[in-house]
């Protein structure tokens, strides 16, 4: 990152929205602190923002370069363009992505002390951008976006983009950590800081800023700023968000600060101060209830405990405030330095109090809860003091001028008491040490502050809704501290104080206003200064008013008190009053509950009720650029050679195939590794449907209209084995649905390192008629590689989970295969066994004859395997996997009969079954083990399935109850998470859960439990007893429920308490306890996912940087210092294959103990400088083809050599190619190098190293070419000659580019070619391979650029009419059943016969929210996530159809099954039967994972186990094949 550049610097900020006509969006973003433009990409298919941070790719000099990049200099290309000043926010929501910009900015504050300017947003922009995904989303979704793009931003929000301004000025805190507390967008910005651009998105602030200049009698000018600032720990509207919450804090909490300094002249210092205070509502539990009928709300204090969490309140407010370790505080000297040793909160209550009102009840509620507070300690440090102010009674007995006397009484001595903050900003650090106070500075400025008295503690205000009379009262308190503020920076507002006399302003007593009259202050103060501080607070209160309510604030006219026409403002404000009041009645009463949406979904409160089905993270499209085939696809078009099916640029464009085409077959080589988790089609055609292929391996493409976009998931393969007893132990006819969960859930394989994905796709007929084709795109998770390397930001997350997971390895040790048939692999080739064959071998993928003895011998099948592991390697893994597998088999045997013998020998219940689930996912068992170990004793896996054993009826109150924690719990997580800012973690010693499941084993403890409502087990547990809350009676902690219980048994409720305490089983219904082992389960499973994601990260983690790397910490390093040997290295050009872009098209081997190969490409800025890669010693040539991260022009190639070095005698001979596809015919040859002769012309390359300087360039050969080459892949040779001991010359060839030997991560230091040791046999090895060069921008060519005769002739063919068109098949009647998952359609005699069905797409969404919590990690906290389940194991849906061979059901048979895949809810698909059916009845059953779908809870609760938006009615029709011609006119009527 660029350092700051001051205020007012070189240029404002500056963002350019640009769409192309492509609908391709781009971010192009001009910081105002930095020189250099950044581009952003959002993705079209799936929103995700990408940012490589490569100069001339999406970093560049100036937004000019950036625009001509993107554009190809042409404005043609433009299809709108969006001007901004900031970016505010950005997020996918399913089928769209927003992005929120400022368009129009006002300084509010133009110049800070010490720099930086602070903006109001005036007007700002909701971009919003239609994606190409089909995730079906609900109605009840659409609206909530719809109205989340209608929140109120304008004249509301305000940031700063080069300093803190979330805590007090000046802030001791870069701009990079801001308070959360006053972070509004901070969910809205995660997918900037996920790309490593956090400071791209500013961090906005809600509520006010302003500033003022005023001055005295031509004296010297100051300045006054306010600065509001509300907490986002309680957002809501009037009467949904008062009192307090579960995360301690109140309705309408805000922090204001008064500022005032006086501005100097450049390269002088500048004084200032400031003052804080706050303003909330009650902090205790209370509400109001809105009564159409009567005048005013009906105001509730909680029964439950109304004063939890208020201490908590009061101690974040103390950590806030709290300056006594500073060692200024502003305090007079005379007071006692007892005093402090505590921090002051003042509270100033403006409430009614007397008999017969309202507000009464919160009076004396307030007063109880701070000495409920006092009696339990909680508060050591802090002194709370309680102000009582009847402000309207007063008002209305005494008036205003005498209120506001009386509270300048109350006032005087916590003010003095609290004081103010006093600095100066200095612009030299130089001699920093020479002043007096606190002295720091951080890198949002150049120069530093030096604090001379510190404010402790703070002043509160509140009425019943923190609005209108804390305004105003906060006003005149702000005024006396603002009089006094002046008088410390010299500043004089007396207004009897003439020129002559300014001399003697010091001299002038402190605090004097406090002790007089209204009159008096109004006569002896300069007002034009007050009406300016008044007009602040003006604005400020209709601003915090239309937040909290929607119309502007009441009673303002007493801040006009001072003016000469201070009556006038009365009498207007009666008739304005009444007005306000009928406005916010009707806000309350009709818009409220819409507002209060809003703010949680733009803070990400509550997802999983406003879009529930709405991903936290998108998936990435890794097939496009830099992606590309590896092989031409051949077309009718000579010109195409198939890359346009990835391309993003013509997802118009129909690909049309060659006549002869049987199959179409695409090596796609992603951009990243990644897992793949979707392939979504672009379904193109004619007019006639059945040019597109029919199957993709294997599985059915349905015909579908021109431009559908389908997705087809993708889960991990699944073992053989494991595939085979499931078929065996399962009925296709009769199966049960997994209402609960699924029991039978196989587990496919992860790898996250697939580069290649190869998709053989068949035309529908065999004919010579041409195939069509649309876009194709691979859909997958990346790791954050870049970031991981860098041991930064969501990288170094994702590495410290994964290695705290590394040593728990339980992985099937079997072969794989996938489950769709769609080939994945890391690489395209792997390398033969053989090295010895006599015989040429045949590249099955190219036709190329392969060298014997070759290194990179072709793979003849295309699978999912580890590259960098050898057959010894996975021999020695296998076996050590199934040692826990066996244990953990047995011990899950061992379970299952001690369930079964406390069941009396009897078949296992429902409970018994789910206990038993429990222990086989703690022994981390998988289904297959489980039913391979069941399997071993003569047990049939489904006579245990919780799913069969519990009664129908019951089923869906379980679920509902399951479903209703699972919300409960994410709520109450919610809630603990924002709770916890600001404030130190709370000690837990309660060990009771959030489920307590008992498990196989535990039993009540005895005597000591009063409850004893676990009994049936054999051992003893822990002897800890509680109270339940309900019985008052002891109970253990085995008959304990757990957590859950609580929020269940009181359905939410509205108090933090909800989640306290202890509730015995013995008070729970049994569906709550039911509700919590289901629940259970579903976490366990769901943390099994997660720990197989995690071990095939750290599988992936090795594969790359090997296991040495991972399992312990590298020594530091100097990055500065290996950028600079980087850049000296690349001589002013790229590295254009550094891993993740680049990678290696073939497998290689590795000698034991080496890095893998692939740390050859890793990143030389890296903490892997140290390994190296090492060739078996058995190798005497290695052929490496690196694939490169662009089409580029490459200059040259540079090998670093490892520890190990190279000899005279051993040296290598390079070779080098270069190619765009891996046809080996079409490589052109570069060069023949020998290094012995290198190493002969360049003395340097001899002699031990030296690496005392870290910045010094390492021992390196270079290979630079000509002439620059154009291509995709560089192919390079390594080959050295297997000599005799006696033809070594120790003393002669030793130093020959040998490097020292020092290195901890080197396996067995081979020294030179010295005959003896294994370890002395020469080999291969390096340490880095940088290719050097530039990347060159290749777009695909757009359609226009066909030939006209080849464009026409496509087009002609595309709009010829199929010859035979489908039409309904009348049917006579249609019948649903088990849970309309079942259609039953019987035929109308004389329908033809049937060809095929069509399915319209399905309504239903997939929840996020499964299950309640996991651990207190988010779930949809997007920077928590590493891996999303919904995409590692997909819900698939099938279609069974059966035909009828006789009269009753039992004679059905099943005609077929197709894989249902993902489109927008109502697109037709087109399934073709096999063969024909002349069978009268036909059903239709929808398989699969049914149960991982619900309906909008938007959209109301259908009281259904199953969604409504799976039901197949009216879903299916049946279609029959025939010329139109047969039918005649009745032909248009019956179509389909």
């Amino acid at each position: 990152m660029q350092s700051p550049v001051t205020a007012g610097g070189l240029r404002n900020t500056s963002v350019v929205i640009l769409t192309l006509n492509t609908s391709e969006v781009y971010i192009i973003i001009s910081l105002s602190f930095r020189t250099d433009t950044q581009v952003i990409y959002i993705d079209p298919t799936t929103g995700s923002l990408k940012h490589d941070r490569k100069p001339g790719y999406d970093i560049f000099n100036s937004q000019d370069e950036a625009l001509k990049y993107i554009t190809n200099g042409s404005q043609s290309n433009i299809k709108s363009t969006i001007y901004a000043k900031a970016i505010l926010g950005f997020a996918v929501l399913g089928n769209f992505a927003l992005l929120l910009v400022a368009t129009k900015l006002t300084a509010s504050i133009p110049y800070l002390p010490g720099g930086g300017c602070v903006y109001m947003v005036v007007e700002s922009k909701w971009v919003k951008i239609q994606l190409q995904n089909v995730q079906p989303q609900g109605k009840g979704e659409l609206k909530n976006i719809q109205e989340l793009i209608e929140l109120e931003i304008d004249g509301k929000h305000y940031f700063c983009e080069t300093r803190d301004i979330t805590r007090p000025f000046p802030s001791r805190v870069s701009l990079r950590d801001p308070d959360d507390e006053f972070v509004w967008n901070r969910w809205f910005s995660i997918a900037f800081r996920r790309i490593g651009l956090e400071q791209h998105c500013v961090v906005l602030l809600q509520g006010f800023v302003e500033y003022r200049t005023f001055g005295s009698f031509g004296q010297q000018e100051g300045i006054v700023a306010l600065v509001a600032r509300r907490s986002r720990l309680h957002p809501g509207t009037r009467y949904l968000a008062r009192g307090l919450n579960a995360c301690y804090s109140t309705g309408n909490e805000i922090e204001c600060e008064q500022l005032v300094w006086v501005p100097k002249r450049a390269g002088q210092s500048v004084p200032f101060n400031t003052y804080i205070w706050r303003r909330g509502t009650i902090p205790i539990w209370w509400g109001a209830e809105l009564k159409m009928t009567a005048a005013e709300a009906s105001i509730y204090v909680s029964e439950r405990d109304p004063y939890k969490g208020s201490a908590r309140y009061y101690q974040r407010l103390t950590k806030r405030y709290d300056t006594r370790n500073l060692g200024v505080v502003g305090q007079s000297q005379s007071q006692s330095q007892s005093n402090n040793a505590l921090v002051p909160i003042v509270c100033v209550n403006l409430l009614r109090s007397g008999e017969g009102k309202s507000e009464s009840i919160l009076v004396q509620h307030f007063e109880e809860s701070l000495d409920y507070i006092r009696s339990m300690g909680q508060l050591p440090d802090t002194r709370i003091h309680l102000i009582h102010y009847d402000w309207h009674t007063s008002i209305r007995l005494k008036g205003e001028h005498q209120t506001i006397e009386g509270l300048w009484y109350h006032l005087k001595a916590p003010t003095i008491s609290v004081g103010i903050s006093e600095g100066d900003y200095l612009l030299s650090r130089e001699h920093m040490e020479d002043y007096k106070g606190e002295n720091f500075y951080n890198d949002d400025i150049i120069g530093f502050f030096c604090m001379r008295v510190h404010q402790n503690g703070v002043i509160r205000y509140n009425c019943a809704d923190s609005l209108d009379r804390t305004n105003a009262a906060s006003f005149f308190g702000a005024l006396q501290v603002f009089v006094e503020q002046c008088r410390r920076l010299g500043i004089i507002l007396d207004n009897d104080a003439s020129p002559k006399k300014s001399n003697e302003s010091n001299h002038t007593k402190p605090w004097k206003g406090f002790d007089m009259t209204f009159n008096e202050f109004k006569k002896s103060t300069l007002l034009s200064p007050v009406f300016q501080l008044a007009d602040l607070f003006l604005i400020a209160g209709d601003i915090h008013a239309m937040l909290y309510t929607g119309s502007k604030a009441m009673h303002s006219h007493i801040l006009n008190i001072f003016s000469e026409e201070a009556n006038k403002s009365k009498q207007f404000s009666v008739a304005q009053n009444v007005k306000i009041n009928l406005q916010r009645r009707y806000n309350n009463a009709v818009v409220d509950s819409s507002r209060q949406k809003q703010l949680e979904m733009f803070l990400g409160l509550r997802l999983f009720k406003h879009l529930p089905s709405v991903s936290v993270h998108p998936l990435h499209v890794l097939s496009r650029r830099p992606g590309f085939l590896l092989k031409p696809v051949a077309s009718v078009d000579p010109s195409s050679d198939g890359d346009c099916l990835l391309s993003f640029k013509q997802k118009d464009l129909i690909w049309v195939s060659q006549q002869a085409a049987d199959i179409i077959q695409l090596f796609i080589y992603l951009g990243e590794p990644c897992h793949v988790c979707q392939l979504l089609l672009t379904i193109s055609h004619g007019a006639d449907d059945s040019t597109y292929p029919s199957t993709l391996d294997g599985a059915t493409i349905p015909r579908c209209p021109n431009g559908t976009n389908m997705v087809v998931s993708i889960p991990g393969p699944i073992s053989n084995e494991e595939m085979a007893l499931k078929r065996t132990g399962s009925n296709v006819h009769k199966t049960s649905l997994p209402f609960l969960y699924d029991f039978n859930g196989p587990e496919g394989k992860l790898d996250f390192l697939t580069r290649v994905v190869v998709l053989t796709f068949y035309p529908a007929e065999s004919t010579s008629s041409p195939v069509t084709l649309g876009e194709v795109e691979i859909l997958g998770i990346s790791l954050p590689w870049r970031d991981i390397f860098a041991s930064e930001g969501h990288g170094l997350s994702v590495y410290k989970r994964v290695t705290n997971s590394k040593d728990d390895f339980n992985d099937i040790p079997s072969k794989t295969r996938n489950t769709t048939n769609v080939a994945l692999t890391d690489d395209v080739l792997s390398p033969e066994k053989s090295y010895m064959s006599a015989s040429p071998q045949v590249d099955l993928l190219t036709g190329d004859n392969v060298i014997s003895g070759s290194d990179s011998q072709p793979m003849t099948d295309i699978s999912l395997h580890d590259r960098d592991l050898n057959i010894k390697e996975l021999e020695k893994a296998r076996l050590q996997d199934k040692i826990p597998t066996k244990n953990g088999a047995q011990q899950y045997i061992s379970c299952f009969e001690m369930l079964t013998a406390l069941h009396g020998g009897n078949k296992l219940g429902f409970i018994e079954a789910m206990k038993l689930e429990i222990e086989r996912l703690h022994l981390n068992l998988s289904t297959f083990e489980r039913d391979k170990a069941l399997s071993s004793i003569g047990i049939d896996p489904s006579t245990i399935d919780p799913n069969t054993l519990i009664e129908e009826s019951y089923i869906g109150s379980l679920c509902k109850t399951s479903n209703a924690l699972a919300v409960l719990g994410q709520i109450s997580l919610e809630d603990r998470t924002t709770g916890s800012i600001g404030l130190d973690p709370i000690d837990n010693t309660n060990d009771i859960d959030f489920w307590n499941v008992t498990r196989v084993g535990d039993r009540c403890y005895g005597e000591s439990c009063q409850v004893r409502a676990e009994t049936l087990s054999l051992t003893s547990s822990s002897k800890s007893t509680y109270i339940c809350c309900v019985c008052k009676r002891k109970v253990c902690k085995v008959c304990c429920a757990g957590k859950g219980a609580i929020l269940l048994r009181n359905n939410g409720g509205t108090s933090y308490n909800d989640v306290d305490g202890v509730i015995c089983k013995r008070c729970c219904d049994e569906s709550v306890l039911d509700a919590l082992t289901l629940d259970y389960i579903r976490v366990l499973i769901s943390q099994r996912r997660s720990h197989h994601a995690e071990i095939a990260t750290y599988k992936a983690l090795g594969r790359v940087v090997g296991d040495n790397c991972i399992s312990r910490k590298t020594a530091p390093f100097n990055k500065n210092g290996t950028v600079e040997v980087l850049r000296k290295l690349l001589k002013g050009e790229e590295s254009l294959a550094e891993f993740p872009f680049g990678s290696f098209l073939h497998s290689i081997e590795s000698a034991s103990g080496s890095a893998p190969p692939l740390s050859l490409l890793t990143p030389l800025d890296t903490e892997l400088q140290n390994s190296y890669w090492r060739a078996p010693n058995t190798s005497s040539s290695v052929e490496l083809v690196i694939v490169l991260g662009n089409l580029a022009d490459v200059t040259g190639i540079v090998l670093l050599v490892s520890p190990c070095g190279y000899s005279m005698s051993d040296s290598p001979t390079v070779q080098i190619w270069a190619s765009n596809k891996i046809h080996k015919e079409e490589r052109s040859c570069i060069g023949k190098w020998d290094v012995r002769s290198l190493i002969n012309s360049s003395p340097e390359l001899c002699g031990p190293e030296k690496s005392d300087n870290e910045s010094q360039t390492p021992r390196h050969i270079r290979f630079d070419f000509r002439n620059p080459v154009r291509c995709r892949m560089i192919w390079i040779k390594l080959t050295i000659q297997k000599l005799v001991s006696s033809s070594v010359s120790f003393g002669k060839d030793f130093n020959l580019l040998s490097l020292n030997n020092d290195d901890p991560l080197s396996g067995p230091v081979r020294r030179a070619s010295i005959a003896g040791t294994s370890e002395s046999i020469p080999c291969i090895h390096a340490k880095r391979i940088l290719v050097t060069g530039s990347s060159v921008k290749a777009d695909i060519e757009e359609s226009s650029s066909r030939n006209y005769e080849v464009a026409s002739g496509i087009k002609s063919w595309l709009e010829k009419a199929p010859l035979l068109n489908r039409y309904k098949v009348p049917t006579e009647s249609e019948k649903l059943i088990e849970h309309d998952l079942v259609l039953e359609l019987n035929i109308s005699p004389g329908s033809p016969v049937v060809a095929g069905f069509r399915l319209d797409g399905f309504s239903a969404i997939k929840p996020q929210l499964i299950h309640s919590p996991s651990s207190n990690v988010n779930p949809l906290d997007v920077l928590s996530i590493v891996f999303q389940h919904r995409f590692l194991s997909p819900a698939v849906l099938f279609i069974q159809v059966s035909a009828s061979q006789g009269s009753s059901e039992e004679e059905m048979v099943v005609v077929a099954e197709y894989r249902v895949p993902e489109v927008k809810s109502g697109t037709p698909m087109y399934f073709d039967f096999p063969e024909v059916i002349s069978s009268r009845r036909l059903w239709f059953r929808l398989v699969g994972d049914v149960t991982a779908f619900s309906d909008d809870p938007e959209e109301g609760d259908s009281g259904r186990t199953l969604a409504a938006g799976l039901s197949l009615l009216n879903r299916i029709k049946l279609y029959y094949y025939a010329h139109p011609s047969d039918l005649g006119r009745w032909a248009s009527l019956s179509g389909i």
